[in-house]
């Protein structure tokens, strides 16, 4: 399963929208949101990639996360069976969506798409991550710019994909989609 930050999405634009509704994004303000999104991607998804069980107990233990009752979650689980919670600070608005099949998510709505992958690959490389970059290639659908970056574990027990989906656009149904799945 992916997010995409076009496709796929006018009941997620909605809830987007209707439940992640953020202030109108200055520049500085839009690079926080980009290292927030990356912050809470990286103590989530990425930290617990091996173990689903330690992700559930991370996000018991977390109270700033707020699980979405049933009926909006669906909007982001696009029919497919998992949890979705919102985490809100400072910078903004964002949802964790963990899925049954061990696909972890994090969304934000606005955040600058060249900070998140610059913030992302920067950790990346600080902390000397197992992960190569395979791809990066951008389009335009329906008119608004998306960029995919993906990257693959090389060691680990666990073998996943890290994707990053960013857009500059302010159409966008989110800037920042941030995933991290079993390598199928």
């Amino acid at each position: 399963m992916r997010f995409t930050s076009v496709r796929g999405g006018t009941g997620l634009a909605l809830l987007l929208c209707g439940c992640l509704a953020a202030l109108p994004v200055r520049t500085a303000q839009a690079a926080d949101q980009a290292r927030e999104a990356v912050g809470l991607f990286v103590q989530s998804c990425l930290k617990h990639v091996e173990d689903s069980a330690d992700l559930r107990d991370w996000i018991a233990a977390t109270p700033q996360l707020r699980q979405f009752p049933p009926k909006q979650a669906q909007s982001f689980l696009e029919g497919k069976r998992g949890d979705v919670w919102s985490a809100e600070n400072d910078a903004g608005l964002f949802a964790l969506v963990v899925f049954a099949d061990n696909t972890c998510t994090v969304i934000a709505q606005q955040a600058s798409a060249d900070q998140v992958s610059l913030v992302f690959s920067e950790y990346v490389r600080r902390k000397g991550l197992p992960l190569d970059k395979i791809g990066d290639r951008k389009e335009y659908v329906r008119g608004i710019d998306e960029r995919e970056e993906t990257y693959r574990s090389r060691s680990g027990h666990t073998m996943y994909e890290v994707v990053l989906i960013t857009s500059k656009s302010p159409r966008a149904d989110a800037q920042a989609i941030l995933t991290t799945r079993p390598n199928r």
